[in-house]
């Protein structure tokens, strides 16, 4: 494995980085994310290695060298309830991408990450900058073993090299996928702002990898729901399908987490 050590400040974009972005490139840092706040829209730091990454709702992200980790700025309307369920257009952006790139069996888990079979690959974070830009975080397992730093994710988080090992999907040399997911991104950002999160729920109720036992814990301590996951409907509720053969339906906002079963 390849050591992530010296930090390295770079603004050579990497080779076929798409359209207008201005990269900076690092290789150890506590977070992208930080780093990114202030820039200007079409910035993007991208990290060998984060010693503080973090995802939903501030947990910690495992980010060892092998992954692929970076923060894209874009601009930004200012309007929060419009913006609401950009995460998943990221999310259907980047499976898209992928999937182009040969890396089979993508598919999103509500609301933020990216999976291959039951193994977390990759996470979206989506999080205001400065008054009119927007910050998309991304992590994805490539090549490292988040695993050997947080024994707690065996068995959860999984990696496109072990994707790969059945021969079944492919591993991108890291600039491609940058590239990809740089892409990703900006197809979101124009998608989402054409057709909103009503136009773009069809497409994003095919990338859940069909119905999925879940369980959802909800806010304020109210009782868990448990049934066979739908999907979303215009306004982004969850859809399930619960034991009495009912489907009811149930506002993201009340939504702490959702737990495949």
């Amino acid at each position: 494995m390849i050591a992530c050590a010296a930090t390295l400040l770079s603004e050579t974009p990497v080779a076929a980085v798409p359209g207008k972005w201005r990269l900076q490139h690092e290789t150890v840092v506590e977070s992208t994310m930080a780093l990114a706040r202030d820039l200007p829209a079409w910035s993007v730091v991208v990290a060998d290695e984060q010693t503080a990454g973090r995802g939903q709702l501030s947990r910690r992200f495992v980010s060892d060298c092998g992954g692929v980790y970076l923060t894209a700025v874009l601009s930004y309307g200012g309007d929060p309830l419009a913006s609401r369920g950009f995460a998943l257009a990221v999310g259907w952006a980047l499976r898209e991408a992928l999937r182009e790139l040969g890396v089979g069996g993508v598919r999103l888990k509500w609301p933020n990450d990216l999976m291959i079979g039951r193994g977390k690959v990759g996470g979206i974070l989506v999080e205001q900058g400065r008054r009119d830009t927007l910050l998309v975080g991304v992590g994805l397992n490539v090549t490292n073993q988040p695993w050997k730093t947080a024994p707690e994710l065996a068995g959860i988080a999984g990696t496109l090299g072990e994707a790969a090992e059945d021969g079944r999907s492919c591993v991108p040399d890291k600039e491609a996928l940058i590239a990809a997911l740089l892409a990703g991104i900006a197809r979101a950002h124009e998608e989402f702002s054409r057709r909103g999160l009503a136009g773009m729920r069809a497409a994003l109720n095919t990338c859940w990898g069909g119905v999925r036992e879940v369980e959802l814990a909800l806010v304020g301590g109210r009782p868990a729901v448990r049934g066979g996951f739908l999907g979303i409907d215009e306004q982004g509720a969850l859809q399930l399908l619960v034991d009495s053969g009912l489907s009811v339906v149930i506002a993201a906002h009340h939504v702490e987490r959702l737990r495949e079963i």
